[in-house]
């Protein structure tokens, strides 16, 4: 009697122990891992999310100035190479910050855009109809690419504190040194931007 006692506490030990396991491995699998993987993922993309703020801002300068630079490329890499994983932050921030990479996107297509119509309107005589009307078109297109950058720029201060927040919880030891959510100023950043054009340049020789 006492040997199958023995015995039964043996098996029930390793059951437990076997059950515990399994539980262990679940509660990993199913909360600890994919929570982990969401602040990885936040981290990454709040700091391109940051990058394009501060762009999108110069740029935003620049095209009330001159047309859009043949070069004008909002970051996406970081976004393109964990969409597959998106799933993983919050119901809401996946929305948003999808939404917030649209704008993205819709940018990186008016380069273009505004390349063929100037070569267009450069084809087109002096004076002609439709040089006339492909001016028209450049116009439009530099109007349409300023709104969208406005609109981008003020989708961007709304999603970056959303994804620092999941990046860095409070509850973290990393939430209690998390960074503020870059807010730019665009008179002074237009300044800045002002003075190096001007330092380039160098004296105006006339003087």
């Amino acid at each position: 009697m006492f040997e199958q006692l023995v015995k039964f506490d043996s098996i029930l030990g390793g059951l437990l122990g076997l059950v515990g396991g399994i539980v262990t491995v679940l509660v990993w699998e199913i909360f600890l891992r994919p929570a982990r993987e969401g602040r990885a993922l936040a981290e990454v993309l709040a700091a391109e999310v940051s990058f394009n703020l501060q762009y999108l801002s110069a740029a935003s300068l620049k095209a009330n100035r001159s047309g859009i630079g043949s070069d004008f490329t909002a970051s996406t890499s970081v976004f393109d190479s964990t969409v597959d994983k998106i799933g993983v932050l919050p119901p809401q921030l996946v929305h948003e910050v999808v939404f917030l990479y649209k704008y993205f996107s819709e940018l990186n297509g008016y380069p273009k855009a505004y390349g063929d119509t100037l070569r267009e309107y450069r084809g087109y005589e002096p004076g002609s109809a439709n040089k006339a009307t492909t001016e028209r078109e450049l116009d439009l297109v530099i109007t349409v690419f300023r709104q969208t950058l406005e609109k981008a720029i003020k989708r961007i201060e709304l999603v970056q504190p959303l994804l620092l927040k999941a990046a860095r919880p409070w509850w973290s030891l990393r939430g209690w040194r998390s960074p503020k959510a870059v807010s730019l100023n665009l008179e002074e950043l237009g300044q800045r931007m002002a003075r190096s054009e001007g330092e380039r340049k160098g004296p105006d020789p006339k003087r």
